[in-house]
């Protein structure tokens, strides 16, 4: 494999094991990584794409490669680059009514802050003070 120094100066790999979902509060952090989010359409834009509203009630650009033909509405799952207060969509997916009917925005939400907080989420560190201050939940 030789030296891998390369991998270093990027802080985000790129590879598709791990993408992060996101809020748009914290899509500026991530700016020029791979995210996804869940967003409801609250306009669609023909030029630029369309905007969503997030679980943490912010409203973002989702900006597309190509203009909106289909008509877009309801909940998407959003795959693409943040752009600090947008997201270059690579691909979004309808979520069901099914998932939305029940969405848990709150729940969401704290994953998203959660996986924002670890920032490595698949390297804790030996101390074991990772999760210091992320209480379980009681059911």
């Amino acid at each position: 494999m030789g030296d891998h120094d390369d991998f270093e100066d990027s802080q985000y790999p790129d590879n598709d094991e791990f993408v992060p979902y996101v809020t748009a509060g914290n899509l500026a952090q991530r700016n020029g990584a791979k995210v996804t989010l869940w967003g409801k359409v609250t306009k669609v834009s023909g030029s630029e794409g369309f905007y969503v509203k997030t679980v943490d009630d912010q409203e973002i650009l989702i900006r597309l490669k190509r203009p909106v033909n289909d008509p877009l509405n309801g909940w998407y799952e959003i795959y693409g680059v943040s752009q600090g207060k947008s997201v270059l969509c690579d691909e979004y997916v309808p979520l069901s009514e099914e998932i939305t009917k029940n969405i848990d925005i709150e729940g969401h939400k704290g994953l998203a802050r959660l996986l924002a907080a670890l920032d490595d989420p698949w390297n804790l560190g030996d101390d074991g003070s990772g999760m210091a201050g992320v209480v379980p939940m009681e059911n």
